[in-house]
């Protein structure tokens, strides 16, 4: 066949390929969103802020409901356009402010826009019943190592909190391109089954002004501080921001609304630079002692979240004070005092924890953050080493209070749970004393337990070697109980004794385990 010909059937042939694909590419067409992330502006129960960076498309809209129609946007209940665009850090960031949502609810999603439709994610409003436990991840200071950030951001994904706490310092230069970078791995934080978990950031000292966190998050408040409610009355957390004047308007509005909002259960505060920092690299912030601390122990701040400083550190129970026994502004006070930890440690690099402090409960150096659990009776708070994210697996989606496979959680001498207790907290009526034991999961014949006719039960156990003991009493809700903690047994027999004389009926699993690993796990029945 003459080359005439043959590129007239080749232009022929190719040309009805052309129709057919033509055809086919608006089926297949994804919208360009990027970089998604979830914030609140108001009541975290029945509201949600969906942000992205608009790469191309126009005239987005959002398609959400409670049941999952995939890509579907006909079969979606609801919609909402954008309720604010803002050009800033090379993103185009759009955010659909969505109310009137369920507590405690899914949300299923797509944006679609002239591009077309973008992948299906998810959100869930936050519990409004106290009754309800809630996890949280608090931590901050991801600035220079993105692959320690990007670990950091992995385990967010598997872990699945409610909410995670964000005390500033995203960036190191505040640049542009370290923004769309810092969105760029904040995905990874995404669940694999595309769930959204919402932020709720602070600004640090490498933000150069308040805009990055109200044209990047869409925070509530144009100075950057502001307060949430979760749970009910469960707790309320205050954002504060330590780059402006803590005195003057910000102190003032901190101490009018926490005088407001006594009835809540627990107070928490989260702020960027450290008061005292424990590390001798970075100044001390003292003028912020006799502006926010001495509102904190007035009006029961329970715990406080700082960051900034690169280091590990946790406190006992502390409160302001220069009486006898005090030390730079503080003295442990366990029955009225804050809990203070920190600080900071998602990629920034790490500095010397050369700057303890008589009331300090524990401190190191190495990229962590904290995993946080609130509940009516306690506060429990662990420190998690992120690095070898990879290595870990998922949390159950039905129970996100249990450690998975992989999790490293910090076990320092003084013990791996920081516990606030809520004083108000009442034990239920006693229900007798007949316990019925089933071993359950079992991994060795170390321990055994017993009860008596007292409602005591009887731990009997033996080491082969050195160890650091835990035997963790957990309830039908995965709620810890009760803790006995050893830190250094030397090998041999030993007895312990845990009274359940006065707890409440039901099933309870008992654990003993031996450096971090299961040793044995009973089922307990009190009827």
């Amino acid at each position: 066949m003459p080359q005439s010909a043959l590129l007239r059937s080749f232009l022929h042939t190719t040309g009805l390929w052309l129709v057919v694909l033509g055809l086919l590419l608006p089926l297949c067409a994804f919208s360009r969103v990027e970089r998604l992330r979830a914030t609140w502006r108001s009541n975290p129960a029945t509201s949600m802020v969906i942000g992205w960076d608009q790469v191309s498309g126009g005239r987005p809209v959002i398609f959400y409901d409670k049941t999952d129609h995939g890509q579907n946007t006909a079969a979606y209940r609801f919609q909402s356009p954008p309720s604010r665009a803002a050009r800033a850090k090379a993103m185009n960031n759009v955010f659909a402010r969505l109310e009137n949502l369920q507590p405690n609810t899914v949300y299923y999603f797509v944006i679609q826009d002239t591009d077309g439709v973008s992948k299906r994610y998810s959100f869930k409003t936050a519990p409004d019943s106290p009754g309800e436990r809630i996890s949280i991840i608090a931590g901050s200071d991801s600035r220079n190592h993105r692959l320690a950030r990007c670990d950091a951001n992995r385990l967010v994904s598997k872990l699945r909190p409610h909410c995670v706490v964000f005390g500033g310092d995203m960036t190191d230069d505040d640049s542009d391109t370290e923004w769309r970078e810092w969105f760029d791995d904040w995905q990874l934080t995404i669940g694999s089954d595309g769930r959204i978990f919402p932020i709720i950031p602070a600004r640090g000292n490498h933000e150069s002004s308040n805009d990055p966190l109200i044209n990047c998050f869409d925070v509530p408040s144009p100075d950057v501080y502001y307060a949430l409610t979760m749970g009910g009355n469960l707790f309320r957390l205050y954002t504060l921001n330590t780059q402006i004047p803590g005195a003057g308007e910000q102190r003032d509005w901190l101490g009018r609304d926490l005088q407001a909002n006594q009835g809540v259960t627990w107070r928490m505060a989260q702020y960027h630079q450290a008061m005292r920092p424990h590390t001798a690299a970075k100044r001390e912030r003292e003028d912020l002692i006799p502006q926010w601390a001495t509102l904190f122990h007035k009006y029961k701040v329970q715990l406080v979240m700082e960051s900034d400083a690169h280091v590990v550190k946790s406190t006992w129970p502390i409160r302001p004070s220069k009486e006898p026994g005090s030390h730079e502004g503080f003295i442990r006070d366990d029955a009225n005092g804050t809990v203070y930890t920190g600080e900071g440690g998602w990629g920034a690099p790490l500095r010397a924890a050369d700057d303890p402090k008589p009331w300090t409960r524990s401190y190191g150096r190495f990229n962590q953050f904290k995993w946080i659990f609130v509940d009516q009776d306690k506060i429990e708070i662990r420190t998690i080493k992120t690095e070898g994210s990879n290595r870990v697996a998922e949390v159950n989606p039905n129970n996100i209070f249990e450690p998975p496979y992989g999790l490293v959680i910090w076990s320092p001498k003084e013990g791996d749970v920081v516990r606030i207790m809520n004083p108000n907290s009442r034990p239920q009526t006693s229900v007798g004393n007949d316990i019925t034991l089933n071993t359950n999961n079992s991994n060795s014949n170390v321990a055994n337990i017993s009860p008596d006719i007292n409602g005591n039960v009887h731990i009997d156990y033996s080491l082969g070697e050195t160890a650091q003991v835990q035997i963790i009493l957990i309830n039908s809700r995965m709620q810890e109980m009760a803790r006995l903690e050893y830190p250094s047994q030397i090998p041999g027999p030993y007895k312990k004794s845990l009274d359940l004389s006065n707890a409440p009926s039901g099933e309870y699993s008992l654990i003993v385990k031996a450096n971090n690993k299961l040793n044995r796990r009973f089922v307990i029945t009190i009827p």
